[in-house]
């Protein structure tokens, strides 16, 4: 039995690491962050009141147990992930280009091109793709939601035959685990499938995305969103390797019952934690180093509007700042439904 545990994967212990922080942190900050709404009497009343059953003069009221509204409600940050759990319905779509590294990690796509390798047939020198999400998160209470994720995929290879189809599926959950005055903060768990039509439309492999969400209304009109994430492959080939995910976003506006619109600003980065990548000039030109200790950074210039309280839209522009990245250049526009 030990050596049987001893043989499992590294990712599996990594997984395993992940899980426990996961369900171990909630408990530890919902005790602080979540209690009774403001100006509650409790769970006992000790006034009597009429036809509650008496006690030695006292009666036993027993409120029921409902989760507090959350203290910001408003997101409008699109690359980011939202620390609020929601309803909604949407749909994006994205063109990302000049990817020169399109092994990097398995980040977005699996290693190809080399003897027993899944991905392309042929080495591969860039990648641009569009990819269409749908999405659909539905919130259990204010505090809890469950959401899932949707990818079609078209790439466009330099080298390899282009290629369409479903990508990998992507579930997940959110549970708000503060909620203080104007800010809130949230625990994330995202499950990456290797469910893609092909190999190179996905990773070949499966993930796991634990994270730390949070949200602050500085005012009524500026609201600050930030996320940590900790990408971790399960298993995949001697390419995949961890990568930690931040980010940073600021908007200005509200919404209300009339048009309204907010510009938002955002700024994610990765630090690459392990893994392989493979620098191509030519599909006979190549070399394969450690991925470990780059750092990407993008920045995305966008504006969210809407109308009324359910419907909104969003269209951005990003670019990598940083000589190693992922795509150099990203266009994104989004529609979403919130009931």
């Amino acid at each position: 039995m030990v050596s049987a545990l001893m043989r499992r994967p590294v990712g599996f212990w990594r997984f395993i690491v992940a899980l426990t922080l996961i369900c171990g942190a909630p408990a530890a900050l919902r005790a602080q962050g979540v209690g009774a709404p403001a100006g509650s009497m409790g769970s006992f009343q000790s006034m009597p009141s009429m036809g509650a059953p008496m006690m030695g003069g006292t009666s036993f009221n027993k409120q029921p147990d409902v989760d507090p509204a959350l203290s910001v409600t408003g997101t409008y940050v699109s690359f980011i992930d939202s620390a609020v759990p929601r309803n909604l319905v949407g749909m994006r779509f994205e063109a990302l280009y000049r990817n020169q590294q399109p092994m990097k990690s398995e980040y977005f796509h699996p290693k190809g091109g080399l003897p027993g390798s899944t991905g392309f047939p042929f080495v591969e020198t860039r990648i641009d793709f569009q990819e269409l999400t749908s999405y659909a998160e539905y919130s259990w209470t204010p505090w809890f939601s469950v959401f899932v994720e949707a990818p079609y995929r078209w790439l466009n290879p330099e080298i390899n035959a282009n290629r369409s189809g479903g990508g990998d599926m992507r579930y997940g959950l959110k549970l708000c685990t503060w909620s203080d005055e104007d800010i809130i903060a949230t625990i994330l768990l995202r499950l990456y499938q290797p469910s893609a039509r092909s190999e190179a439309l996905g990773t070949s492999h499966w993930s796991v995305e634990p994270g730390i969400l949070a949200a602050y209304r500085v005012t009524d009109q500026i609201h600050l969103e930030g996320e940590f994430r900790w990408w971790i492959p399960l298993n995949g080939s001697d390419f995949a390797g961890d990568l930690l995910r931040y980010g940073l976003g600021v908007s200005y506006g509200q919404k209300h019952s009339g048009v309204w619109y907010a510009p938002v600003v955002e700024c994610v980065g990765w630090s690459v934690m392990s893994g392989k990548t493979m620098i191509a000039s030519s599909p006979t030109d190549f070399i394969v180093q450690d991925a470990h200790g780059q750092t990407i950074v993008n920045g995305y210039l966008g504006v969210r509007w809407g109308y009324g309280q359910h419907l909104d839209f969003y269209a951005g522009y990003g670019r990598s700042f940083t000589g190693d990245f992922w795509q150099r250049e990203t266009y994104r526009f989004e529609v979403r439904f919130c009931y």
